[in-house]
C-alpha cells in the first residue's frame, strides 16, 4: 500500500482506550471532528490541496457506522439530482483503487433491483428510464436474464434492474487505506481524542476543546462526526437537523464464492428508502451481508451511544426475505449481527458546507449512502475551504447547491 505515512511525530502515539494528550498541539490550520470515511475523506482532500489538518476521532477510526455499512458504490436509485455528482463519486472511488493497488477490495460486480409485483415493474422502468437519459447503462431484466445475471436468485420475481457499474469495498479496509492516504499527505490523525466543546470568539470559530480541558487553535473546524454532529454543533448555538437512525444488518457463515454475484436490492418506490429496503451482497470473505427495513426504528435518546441489540422483527423480515429470493439459502446458519446509527437530515440529503458560525462547516447526513460519497465530500469541502479547485467547477456549484446547510440550518440561537 503507497502512502503509509510513516511514523507519527513525537506525542502523538495512540494507546488503546485513552490517549496522552500532554502533547497534543496547539493549534492546526484545519480540525477535522469525526473519524469515519466521511471524516477521513475530508482530511486526505485538505492535505492533498497543501492544508495541514488536524483529524480528531473520539473511539476509533471507522468504529461507528462506518464500520458497519455495507458500502455500495453507485448511482442506481440515489436520486436523479444527485446523478452527475454520484457518478464522480464512483469515479473516485475506481481511480482511488487503482492508485493505492486496490487494497480495500474494489468490487464492480453489478447492482440487481429485483421485482415482485406490477407496482414495483412500473417503479424500476421508472428509474431506469430515468437514468439512462442521464447517460446510466443500468436496463431491465426478464427473468430469463436474471437467472443468467444471478443464477441463484430463482425466487419469484416477475423481473429485475440492473446497473452493471454498482462496486463496492471493503468498509475496514476501505477506512485503513484512506487513513494512510490521509497521513501520507501529511495530515495528523489522531483517534481516542474526544473533543467537548467548540470555541468560538467574537461569533467566530476559534478551534476546539477536547474533554481534558486542553484547548486546540483553528480557524476552521470541520464537524464530520455523523449523529453527534449535532450535540457539538449545539455548543456553539447551532442546531443541526440531523437524527440517528438506526443501521443494522446479519451475516452468515462463509459461503463459497459466487453464491452471490451481484448487490441485491429492492427496488424502491418513488418514496426512496424511507418506504424501506432490502440489500444482500456477499463479501470477499465468502459471508453474506443481508438486510430488510420495513419500519424504520425510531433512535432513543442516547441510544447512538451504548451497544445495543437487533431487534427481533428486523431480524425475522430480513431472513425470510433472503430465503424467498435465494431458496437455496434458506438453511445457512448466522454467523453475527450489528446495529450502527446513521445521520439523517429532514430531506434525506447530506448537509456540507459552511455553518452560520464563521469557520464552522459541517459533512454529515448520510442516508445510508456515505460511503460512496465520502471522496467526492471530501474534495468538495477542501475546495470550499481552501478555495483550491478540485472538482469540476461545475460539479464544485452543484454540490454547493444541492448539500448547502442553509436549506435546514437558518441562524445561530
Amino acid at each position: 500500500m503507497r502512502g503509509s505515512g510513516g511514523p507519527r511525530p513525537s506525542g502523538y502515539a495512540a494507546r488503546v482506550g485513552r490517549r496522552d494528550v500532554t502533547n497534543l498541539p496547539q493549534s492546526a490550520e484545519v480540525i477535522v471532528v469525526g473519524g469515519g470515511i466521511v471524516g477521513l475523506s475530508v482530511a486526505l482532500a485538505l492535505a492533498e490541496t497543501g492544508a495541514k489538518p488536524l483529524l480528531l476521532e473520539a473511539k476509533s477510526f471507522g468504529g461507528a457506522v462506518t464500520g458497519g455499512s455495507l458500502a455500495a458504490i453507485g448511482t442506481h436509485m440515489h436520486g436523479l439530482a444527485e446523478y452527475e455528482i454520484m457518478a464522480h463519486a464512483c469515479d473516485l472511488w475506481r481511480a482511488f483503487a487503482d492508485r493505492t493497488g486496490n487494497p480495500f477490495e474494489h468490487n464492480p460486480q453489478g447492482q440487481v433491483g429485483f421485482i415482485l409485483d406490477s407496482e414495483g415493474m412500473q417503479s424500476g422502468e421508472g428509474w431506469v428510464n430515468e437514468e439512462r437519459a442521464l447517460g446510466a447503462l443500468c436496463r431491465m431484466l426478464t427473468p430469463a436474464e436474471l437467472a443468467e445475471v444471478e443464477p441463484n436468485l430463482t425466487g419469484p420475481v416477475l423481473g429485475a434492474t440492473y446497473a452493471p457499474d454498482t462496486a463496492t469495498v471493503n468498509p475496514f479496509l476501505a477506512t485503513r487505506t484512506v487513513l494512510a492516504e490521509a497521513r501520507g499527505a501529511g495530515a495528523v490523525a489522531l483517534d481516542h481524542a474526544p473533543v467537548a466543546n467548540l470555541l468560538v470568539e467574537a461569533g467566530r470559530i476559534a478551534g476546539v476543546r477536547m474533554e481534558d480541558g486542553t484547548q486546540i487553535h483553528a480557524t476552521q473546524v470541520v464537524l464530520a462526526s455523523g449523529p453527534w454532529s449535532h450535540e457539538i454543533s449545539m455548543r456553539a448555538g447551532i442546531a443541526l437537523p440531523l437524527v440517528p437512525r438506526q443501521a443494522q444488518c446479519l451475516a452468515t457463515l462463509r459461503q463459497p464464492r459466487d453464491t452471490i454475484r451481484r448487490v441485491v436490492s429492492a427496488v424502491e418506490s418513488r418514496g426512496g428508502v424511507a418506504s424501506g429496503y432490502t440489500q444482500i451482497q456477499q463479501a470477499a470473505s465468502g459471508q453474506i451481508l443481508f438486510n430488510t427495513v420495513v419500519d424504520f426504528i425510531e433512535a432513543p435518546r442516547g441510544a447512538k451511544d451504548t451497544v445495543r441489540e437487533v431487534p427481533s422483527g428486523f431480524v425475522l423480515s430480513s431472513i425470510d426475505t433472503l430465503g424467498m429470493l435465494f431458496p437455496s439459502l434458506s438453511e445457512v446458519p448466522l454467523l453475527r449481527s450489528w446495529v450502527r446509527f446513521e445521520a439523517v437530515s429532514p430531506d434525506a440529503r447530506f448537509l456540507a458546507g459552511p455553518l452560520p458560525c464563521e469557520g464552522l462547516w459541517v459533512c454529515a447526513g448520510d442516508n445510508g449512502s456515505g460511503f460512496c460519497r465520502a471522496l467526492m465530500l471530501g474534495r468538495f469541502l477542501a475546495g470550499e475551504i481552501t478555495g483550491t479547485s478540485v472538482l469540476d467547477a461545475d460539479l464544485q456549484a452543484d454540490a454547493r447547491s444541492l448539500y448547502a446547510p442553509s436549506r435546514h440550518v437558518e441562524a445561530t440561537a
